[in-house]
């Protein structure tokens, strides 16, 4: 398994095939989609951050620039978005739902 620590800012991801994310009303999910059809036991809500992240992950943008992102956007710390962005990211591919992306 992948730690916060050792994930580098300089690694682009794209999200996976797998998983379809969807803004409903004032909710942003991520929900599989592969197997038996939607697996409604594994559905996953995104707070703000977590939408905002996701939306970036578009197989070009490093983990540096969506930090640069949230900075801005956000009015967070560089610390706390670097911590914010690793921790998510973590979850992200213990579930499968992005892949590094080769440059």
């Amino acid at each position: 398994m992948t730690s916060a620590e050792s994930l580098s800012l300089a690694d682009v991801f794209a999200r996976s095939e797998r998983m379809v994310g969807r803004r409903i009303a004032e909710e942003y999910v991520l929900v599989p989609i592969v197997g038996r059809g939607a697996d409604l036991d594994a559905i996953f809500n995104l707070n703000r951050v977590g939408a905002f992240i996701w939306e970036r992950l578009d197989g070009r943008s490093s983990g540096e620039e969506i930090v640069r992102a949230l900075v801005e956007d956000f009015d967070v710390d560089s610390l706390r978005a670097v911590a914010d962005y690793r921790a998510f990211m973590v979850q992200l591919l213990s579930i499968e739902a992005v892949h590094p992306c080769r440059p």
